[in-house]
């Protein structure tokens, strides 16, 4: 990578930033120390920038300090048990099998913003938090059926969107 302007360095911010949050959600298992890992990792390479120092493939380089960090952050956590074993799968993929599968993620997170509000919110109490429907309806004050009816639509599209994100890398 030659000096890059901040423009440049703004869009492949917004472009990897998600992606590489939820690579190192993988490791990290929070979301506030992924998202510490990958600005980290990003304030890194625009240093690297400044010093005029050459990184010929910024993506392959952030993914691969985004990992080291995650890797490390783990080591020093006292409860690192389970993301120890976290690591050792991750370990079993290539670097491009772990970027793919992190773009994947993204591409699906961005699909379930995009569902309205509401639907968003019943879909993510039950299949991120695991509720019951049960518990949900009691939740938001709403009938069981409304959480039904609003998780179907919600699958429905998202399944539609897993077609496209297919497509997107397959086709």
């Amino acid at each position: 990578m030659a000096a890059i302007s901040a423009g440049e360095f703004e869009c492949i911010f917004r472009d990897l930033y998600r992606p590489l949050c939820l690579f190192a959600l993988r490791f990290t298992e929070k979301i506030e120390d992924a998202e510490d890992v990958v600005q980290q990792a990003f304030a890194d390479v625009w240093d690297k920038n400044c010093r005029n120092v050459t990184i010929f493939n910024i993506r392959s380089y952030l993914y691969q300090a985004v990992k080291n960090r995650s890797i490390t952050l783990v080591a020093q956590s006292s409860d690192s048990g389970l993301a120890t074993e976290c690591i050792a799968d991750m370990e079993d993929t290539s670097e491009e099998e772990q970027m793919y599968q992190a773009e994947r993620d993204a591409r699906l997170w961005a699909a379930i913003d995009e569902l309205p509000t509401e639907r968003k919110k019943i879909f993510l109490l039950s299949k991120r938090d695991g509720l019951k429907y049960q518990e949900i309806a009691d939740e938001l004050n709403i009938s069981i059926k409304t959480v039904e009816n609003q998780i179907g639509k919600a699958m429905k599209f998202l399944r539609e969107a897993a077609v496209r994100i297919y497509c997107f890398f397959f086709c």
